[in-house]
């Protein structure tokens, strides 16, 4: 494995370590709700996905592990990475993603393989598509043909899945992407950077139509609530949100902390977001307002995933703990949900 690819990997969840907590601005109802499923993976956990009721987590050791909350098992490792003879530790799976069809499942390892397997298989053994791209560092579905990727040199290519045919290959920053978030309609891209700035790219062309500048360090998470309106959590310290139909309006802070906001999870249909809040809980906001209307104590180091799930009666969250909660959100008689 190339060093320089293992120490971009690892600042994705090595710089979230330095955060520190205080409590947040924004006010908040006074509830801690119990977790409903608490599962142990087996390393740090830096990205995540669902499928119906199995959590899949990618891991800084290499695996992909998988659990399901309905039965409350583990299913142990679906994925490994290959050790190389020449290095100390395995690559890291950098990310996971699963196809809007809910059929496939992307797995990104910091050693540039872009690897496709069947979700129904018991182990990820055999892959239907295997494609090497030097520097990768995430990958999103866009629609079930084809996957938006992006690297360490801040390069952003759409590839196609059956035949692994990059349709284009664009350089947008000299920045490593750390998020990629496509729109719900599918034809733009929200990019992010370990600098500050986030591009809007046309995902048909690659071509960029929009640098929206308003956080002033690393942005680590992106969410959609509709066609034209983003949201974006940075190192800053700041969440914002963005109407790109206004061109020239300033972003609307939504959140405001004294400690790093490492990931996002949203909920369109109910216009609420997840975020880590002081101390490595987990809440659940109002965008309208910006009041946090649940908030949920576990995790002992930084949120690294935030996922709404089960038509929003479930919140799953995974972190640098290596610890994978799913809460319960349907009871809407507990806090003001």
């Amino acid at each position: 494995m190339k060093e320089p690819g293992r120490k971009i990997a690892a600042a994705l969840a090595g710089a979230l370590l330095f955060g520190h907590a205080a409590p947040a601005a924004a006010s908040a109802a006074n509830v801690i709700v119990e977790r409903l499923f608490a599962f142990r993976a087996d390393h740090m956990v830096l990205d995540a996905a669902v499928i119906g009721s199995r959590v899949l987590v990618a891991t800084q050791s290499g695996h992909v592990d998988a659990y399901d909350w309905r039965d409350g098992e583990a299913g142990g490792p679906l994925y490994a990475t290959t050790q190389q003879q020449d290095a100390a530790f395995p690559p890291t799976v950098t990310a996971v993603a699963i196809s809007p069809s809910d059929t496939l499942c992307a797995v990104v390892s910091s050693d540039g393989l872009l690897e496709l397997y069947r979700v129904g298989d018991e182990r990820f053994a055999d892959p239907v598509q295997r494609m090497h791209l030097p520097d990768l560092l995430t990958a999103r579905f866009l629609g079930d043909d084809h996957l938006l990727v992006g690297d360490r040199r801040g390069e952003l290519a759409l590839v196609e899945v059956v035949s692994g045919r990059e349709i284009y290959r664009r350089q947008l920053e000299y920045d490593p992407i750390y998020s990629l978030a496509p729109s719900p309609d599918g034809r733009r891209v929200a990019v992010a950077f370990r600098s500050s700035r986030i591009q809007i790219v046309a995902t048909d062309t690659g071509e960029t139509q929009q640098v929206l500048k308003g956080h002033r360090d690393s942005v680590y998470g992106l969410a959609w609530l509709s066609d034209d309106e983003l949201v974006s959590a940075s190192k800053d310290k700041s969440v914002l949100l963005w109407n790109l139909a206004q061109l020239g309006d300033e972003p609307r802070l939504v959140y405001s902390a004294d400690h790093y906001v490492t990931a996002l999870g949203v909920d369109r249909g109910e216009g609420l977001l997840a975020l880590p809040l002081e101390e490595h809980q987990v809440g659940v906001l109002r965008i309208a307002d910006g009041r946090i209307l649940r908030r949920f104590s576990g995790h002992t180091g930084p949120v690294q995933s935030l996922l709404f799930a089960g038509d929003g009666e479930r919140l799953i969250s995974a972190g640098n703990d290596a610890w994978v909660f799913v809460w319960d959100l349907s009871d809407k008689s507990k806090g003001e949900l």
